[in-house]
Parts: structure tokens; sequence; C-alpha cells
């Protein structure tokens, strides 16, 4: 059994060793493009994608940071990241 910092506990699969993922960190991504702003959470490692994809469009404005709020909706298509 490997026990996660989380406080849940996992057994590996038919009895072996458990693999330990890092906890999944979520951020806030706001958009601007004009006068249309979209603000989102999503996993870090997708908003690091999303970043990269738009950092070549011209007029497009992108804002990260940790300001997740409860009333963010996610990221639309983020199961595709998953």
């Amino acid at each position: 059994m490997l026990s996660r910092d989380d406080g849940v506990t996992h057994r590996g699969p038919l009895g072996g060793t458990a693999v330990q993922t890092p906890p999944r960190r979520i951020r806030h991504i706001r958009i601007e493009a004009g006068a249309v702003t979209a603000d989102y959470q999503a996993g870090a490692e997708q908003i690091a994608d999303i970043v990269a994809e738009l950092r070549t469009n011209a007029g497009i404005t992108v804002i990260v940071d940790d300001n997740v709020r409860p009333d963010l909706p996610s990221l639309p298509c983020a199961g595709l990241w998953d």
C-alpha cells in the first residue's frame, strides 16, 4: 500500500506496488481577444499547452495565475488533456 499526502491509501493492481501520481495543480487562465474576455480553471499542464498555442496569435492576451475561484468554469474540452 502507498499513502499519499492527502491521506488516501491506494493499492496497486493485483496487490502489486502502487504508483503515486503528483496532485494536479489547478490554475486560473484569462484569455483576452479584443473586447472578449474569458476566465477558466484548468490543470497547470493544460494551461501550459494553451499558452504555447495562443502565444503565436497576435491580438490575444493570456494571463495565468493562482486566483482560482469555485465559480470559474472548467476549460472547455479539458478532458482532451486527461
